[in-house]
């Protein structure tokens, strides 16, 4: 016996949400700042940081306040 009843239509639909909220519009010409400058402000701040922990790992390695392995211990040829 074959089944000669049609498959049901599917019919798929998608529901979209933004946390149940919906997006503030914003318009740029009405805005204080450039729109560009909060990227510049963190870029600047990531390239400051990096310089800060390149000057205190140079601090640590001219100043001898890093530790030391067991290799690097001077033998006493007395």
């Amino acid at each position: 016996m074959t089944n000669t009843t049609n498959p049901p239509e599917y019919q798929w639909q998608y529901e979209y949400f933004y946390d149940y909220l919906d997006p503030v519009i914003v318009d740029e010409k009405k805005l204080k700042f450039n729109k560009y400058s909060i990227v510049i402000i963190f870029w600047i701040g990531m390239a400051g940081f990096v310089v800060l922990l390149f000057l205190i790992l140079l601090h640590l390695s001219r100043s001898g306040n890093a530790p030391m392995g067991h290799n690097s211990r001077k033998t006493c040829l007395c």
